[in-house]
């Protein structure tokens, strides 16, 4: 019977993952299918913070009973959280840069704040929290209080998390949709026609493509780092452990600042330049990398200047943003749940192929287990040089695979004939109906206008008062006030005059 246990669990996560890949397809088309005043993907955000929360919490409470009471247990919260509470919200969330706007500008500035969130929380968990807490409390039964107590409480955060994500975002492109179709317009393409649309769109294949190659080699790295840090830069688990959190603190240190170096440039270069020579700068510094395996001051150079490479990756959620956008400009009609469940299911099958290649490459190349975190083990020379292929050598063929696959992705000029075209044809549809239409960016703009209306109230009610409770002219402290403002405008518009200008 416990052969039997060990081969399920050998194979769990092969079956898990082929689950994890039907549940995309089936939230794909609820996400299609779910119309709401909250749109089609916040609902479903709302819902995932709870159902996180608890399969998160269950994930880890093994309960202290049988072996193979315990096999069944963690096979069922596993599948339950990655293929069924995980899926909900990295699928609805993964669509909220595409649904939020079509404005070109805002999508950027959302997916580079998307993307550090979501790389910078996780990367911060996974490689220097979860090392400092090992080497703090270890592992094994008597620490095992305090991982559940821990990962419970990281669990749990999940629901103010999901809560915030969902009330301070806002599905303009799918209102904007909805309005057009009218109200008595509520079946959902067929998953032929969605199929046959994403795969002739260049542009949707560039960004699935893509994707393919940078989660295949980011797990790699990810993963290869620990096995990188325990047996090329140190000599065992406790010592690579320290090394974690250096390589991690220093090393991927630019990520930090994604947003206050990339924005500009993306602003003045566009998003396929910068990936472009990003990625050719991220192959760079993992040249440095893997050339100099044992050299803690060159790697960590190196790692830098991997880093700084990788930051155009931010912007991947607004090129999927633009791509879907193409495919409605061509077909009139979106495919946003089919892309999220595509998207998915790579994420998915990258992990799994990453996994597969580094357990084979430990399979391979004779990799000596340690006995305990402290063990100082010299690994041999061809497992050493494995695992800094892993870290840095791939991912180096994966970044200039993708500066080549930027070449032809030229949608970004297109965009306002393509999102003023899509404008064109909802306002023609509406108005056949005899609606009035406002596309998402009016709605935006009406909006934004009706808030600085409530908010200049508020401001001229507050300084009436300040001025009477100070014996001060009203008129005059508003003069000043005026006059300051009209002060930073013409500062601000001469800066813009001068950016267009460089243009």
């Amino acid at each position: 019977m416990l052969g039997l246990a060990g081969t399920f669990l050998t194979l769990m996560p092969v079956f898990s993952k082929i689950f994890d890949a039907v549940t995309n397809v089936i939230m794909g088309r609820i996400i299609d299918r779910t119309r709401t005043r909250q749109g089609k993907a916040r609902p479903w955000i709302f819902i995932s913070g709870v159902l996180i929360a608890i399969t998160g919490i269950l994930l880890y409470t093994v309960p202290r009973a049988s072996y193979q009471v315990q096999i069944i247990w963690v096979i069922v919260s596993y599948n339950l959280f990655f293929a069924f509470a995980f899926t909900i919200y990295n699928m609805s969330h993964a669509l909220m840069v595409p649904l939020s706007t079509r404005n070109t500008k805002q999508r950027d500035t959302l997916a580079l704040l998307t993307s550090t969130g979501t790389s910078m929380i996780p990367g911060l968990l996974v490689t220097i929290v979860m090392p400092l807490m090992i080497r703090a409390f270890g592992v094994g039964s008597d620490a095992q209080g305090t991982w559940i107590t821990m990962m419970s409480v990281l669990s749990v955060l999940a629901i103010p998390a999901t809560l915030l994500e969902y009330y301070f975002t806002k599905e303009r492109v799918t209102e904007d949709s909805m309005e057009a179709e009218g109200e008595n317009q509520k079946e959902t393409v067929a998953f032929s026609r969605q199929l046959k649309a994403c795969f002739t769109d260049p542009y949707w294949l560039i960004v699935m493509g893509f994707t393919v190659v940078y989660q295949v080699f980011n797990y790699l790295s990810t993963n290869g780092m620990i096995y990188y840090c325990n047996w090329v830069l140190g000599n065992s688990v406790d010592s690579g452990a320290g090394m974690q959190v250096l390589v991690n603190m220093i090393g991927q240190a630019p990520l930090g600042l994604g947003i206050v170096i990339l924005w500009p440039l993306v602003h003045k270069f566009g998003k396929r330049r910068v990936m472009q020579v990003g990625f050719l700068i991220g192959a760079a510094g993992s040249l440095v990398v893997l050339l100099n395996p044992g050299n803690m001051a060159i790697v960590l150079g190196g790692l830098a200047i991997k880093s700084i490479g990788a930051l155009p990756t931010y912007v991947m959620a607004a090129q999927l943003a633009e791509a879907l956008d193409h495919i409605e400009w061509k077909n009139s009609f979106r495919a946003d749940g089919f892309s999220a469940s595509v998207y998915s299911i790579i994420l998915t099958v990258a992990a799994g192929v990453g996994q597969s290649i580094i357990l084979g490459g430990i399979n391979a190349f004779g990799y000596i287990a340690p006995n305990s975190v402290t063990e100082i083990i010299e690994q041999p020379a061809a497992m050493q040089s494995f695992f800094n292929w892993c870290f840095v050598g791939i991912p180096m063929v994966g970044y200039v695979i993708g500066s080549l696959l930027m070449i032809p992705f030229d949608v970004e000029k297109k965009m306002p004939r393509i999102s003023a075209d899509i404008t064109a044809r909802h306002r023609a549809e509406a108005e056949a109906r005899g609606e009035v239409y406002y596309s998402a960016e009016e709605k935006a703009a009406m909006e934004q206008e009706q808030q600085e209306q409530i908010a200049e109230a508020k401001r001229i009610e507050e300084l009436k008062a300040r001025c009477a409770r100070k014996g001060l002219n009203f008129e005059e402290e508003e003069a000043r006030y005026q006059a300051k403002l009209a002060a930073k405008q013409a500062k601000k518009d001469k800066k813009e005059k001068k950016e267009k200008k460089a243009e």
